[in-house]
């Protein structure tokens, strides 16, 4: 992939975020990385996981770590099984692409993809950038998500939110079982947060 394109300060902080990446053992690790590469992105929020379809087809989160998400949209998020309606993670679980939210919510019109996407932006995450990779080890697709308030998103953020989710999905895979939304949560069942298992 040539990199012509880039800035030679864009490189300098991509070759840093790789190293960071590398070095990142466990969900607090990946949590600063995220936030690191939020700063880098200009975007207000970071969030990531993994997912994949179940059998029936709907999305299920098999794993997260939350940047620095509004802990109450977080709780929100996971206790109604937004994910299953969020037109950001049924995207993706079907195509490990990269894509702007808005080309992402063109897409899906239903009452549930409108229910969620109005409630995040209450939470001030109204646009953003989602970099997907599919994971073939464990059969699912590593999400990057950072979003704002502003409608900043465009072709130049996919493509270095492609760059960055080539290089932390390692990272992510490795800290894959912890959750920081809540301290100590593990995940059992279909891959989702114990206690939800009955919701995916």
């Amino acid at each position: 992939m040539p990199f012509d394109d880039l800035e030679k300060k864009e490189l300098i902080s991509i070759l840093e975020l790789i190293e960071q990446a590398q070095r990142s053992q466990s969900a607090p690790d990946v949590q600063k990385l995220i936030l690191r590469a939020a700063g880098f992105l200009d975007a207000d929020f970071a969030v990531c996981g993994l997912a994949r379809a179940s059998s029936g087809g709907a999305p299920v989160l098999t794993s997260f770590v939350n940047g620095n998400y509004p802990e109450e949209w977080a709780r929100r998020y996971m206790s109604g099984a937004y994910y299953r309606k969020d037109p950001v993670v049924r995207f993706h679980t079907r195509y490990a692409l990269t894509r702007t939210w808005s080309e992402v919510f063109r897409e899906f019109k239903d009452d549930g993809a409108r229910e969620v996407v109005a409630e995040a932006s209450d939470f001030g995450m109204k646009f953003g950038v989602t970099g997907a990779l599919y994971v073939p080890e464990i059969d699912n697709v590593a999400l990057f998500a950072f979003s704002g308030g502003r409608d900043k998103f465009g072709e130049r953020h996919k493509r270095l939110a492609d760059i960055l989710a080539t290089h932390f999905v390692r990272a992510l895979a490795r800290c894959s079982r912890e959750s920081l939304i809540a301290p100590g949560a593990g995940f059992a069942g279909e891959g989702c947060p114990e206690g939800l298992e009955g919701k995916a």
